[in-house]
Formats: C-alpha cells, sequence, structure tokens
C-alpha cells in the first residue's frame, strides 16, 4: 500500500522520514506541556453576559419571594438589605472576589428589592412597572451614550459617583433609625416638595453614571486579558447599579405621584 501523505504542511511535520512516524504526532515537551495547563482562560463579553444574567436571575427568584412576604414580613426583607449592605462593602474592598458571596449578595438583594417594591406598589398602583421601564430606558441611554464616546468615565466621575452612593446609603440609614426612634422621616429623601424631587433627580442622575463605569471596566478588562473569573466582579457592579437606579427611580416617581 503506497505511503499516506498530506499537502498540509502543518500535519506533513509528523509524516514521513523526517518525523516521528506514520501518523505519530510530535511529542510535546515539559514546558510547552506546562505552559499549556498554566494559562487561564480570559474573560470575554459573552463571559460578562452569561454571570449578569445568572445574577439576575437569582435576584429575580428571591426578589419574587421578597414580593411575597411583604404584607406580612417587611422586617425580614429590610433586615436582607442591610445584610446585602454589609456583604456589598465586603465585595468592594476585599482583597479577593468570591463567586459565592456574589450569588449571596444578589439573593439578599432580590429579597429587600421585592420587599421594598411591594411597599411601593400598594400605595401607588403601577409604580413597579413605571420603574422597571424607567430603568431599562436609563440603561439603553447610557449604553448608547457610552458606545458613541458621548460620555467617557473619568477619575472625577468615579469619585462623584461613589461619593453620592455612599451618602446615599448614609442618608437612607438616618432616615430609617429616625423612622424607628420618631416615626417621622428626612424631608430631603421623602418630601414631595420641590426640594426633594430636585434631590431625588440628582441622585437618579448620577445613578445612572454608574452604567458608564461599568461599561468602561468591561470593555478595558477584556482588552488586557483579565482572568474570566473576573465577570463575576463585572456582574456584581451591573446589578448594584441597576438595583440603585430602581430605586431612586420608584423614589422619584412616588413624589410625582404625591
Amino acid at each position: 500500500m503506497a505511503e499516506m501523505r498530506s499537502s498540509n504542511p502543518v500535519f506533513r511535520r509528523g509524516f514521513g522520514a523526517d518525523g516521528p512516524g506514520v501518523g505519530e504526532p510530535p511529542t510535546p515537551t515539559p514546558d510547552e506541556l506546562a505552559s499549556m495547563y498554566r494559562q487561564p482562560s480570559r474573560m470575554t463579553i459573552d463571559d460578562v453576559v452569561m454571570h449578569t444574567l445568572g445574577v439576575f436571575a437569582i435576584a429575580i427568584a428571591t426578589g419574587a419571594v421578597g414580593w411575597a412576604i411583604a404584607p406580612n414580613s417587611s422586617g425580614f426583607g429590610l433586615a436582607a438589605g442591610l445584610a446585602a449592605l454589609v456583604l456589598s462593602f465586603v465585595l468592594a474592598f476585599g482583597s479577593r472576589l468570591r463567586p459565592p458571596l456574589v450569588v449571596l449578595f444578589a439573593a439578599l438583594e432580590g429579597l429587600f428589592v421585592g420587599t421594598v417594591s411591594r411597599i411601593y406598589e400598594d400605595s401607588f398602583h403601577g409604580i413597579v412597572a413605571q420603574a422597571m421601564i424607567g430603568t431599562a430606558v436609563i440603561f439603553l441611554i447610557m449604553l448608547v451614550a457610552y458606545r458613541s464616546r458621548r460620555i467617557r468615565a473619568t477619575p472625577r466621575m468615579a469619585r462623584i459617583v461613589f461619593g453620592t452612593l455612599l451618602g446615599v446609603v448614609a442618608t437612607s440609614l438616618i432616615d430609617l433609625v429616625l423612622r424607628g426612634l420618631t416615626g417621622s422621616h428626612l424631608p430631603v429623601i421623602n418630601s414631595p416638595s420641590p426640594l426633594g424631587i430636585l434631590f431625588s433627580l440628582a441622585v437618579l442622575v448620577v445613578a445612572s453614571l454608574q452604567f458608564i463605569l461599568d461599561f468602561d471596566y468591561i470593555e478595558r478588562a477584556v482588552n488586557e486579558g483579565v482572568p474570566a473569573q473576573e465577570a463575576w466582579r463585572a456582574a456584581y457592579a451591573l446589578l448594584v447599579g441597576f438595583v440603585w437606579v430602581y430605586l431612586e427611580m420608584l423614589r422619584l416617581l412616588s413624589k410625582l405621584r404625591q
């Protein structure tokens, strides 16, 4: 039988008199094998999309639970929100990203958002659907603005967004304590006055810029070839941005309804 040959130069390296034998591929060296198994997979946009969908699915599932128990156990959902707040600081300032903590955060955050959404819906019928649509529209606007380079992420923007987020969290906690002790609220947070509406509108604008920072991080991370595990960080950041914008949208719409 005639000897089989290939016209492909890649395959011809291993065949014939100069190769190790007919049909026998070249044996990789120990250094080549170590290099093959040492290189981690790199994060892609598909990784970010899949992780984000998974995290959001968890939040939606527990959000349905929070919605169901809100009429009788709203305190449980609010406690989950406080636990999610503590966990968010662990994730934000921890030296190492732990995917199980991201999953736990999504579950707690979903439970909290579901509870808050039911409370708003019972007071203002249809407000949850309006807030969801508004949040989706803002996300699309920010995505188009980022892709067209009309808005660029800068260190100053990051400082403003982060400082505003800390301020909103601190003000909300003060309002929560004040309500528990005296039954009253901080006027600037919940008042439907022009000042209260302006405050909510300003916070909503800053919260929307969180998406720009998220898009910038994802783009740079993909271009720099960071490990695929960083997709968890991107999914966590997007969830925080969505929840923040959604809650501020609920607050603003409730003031406008009043």
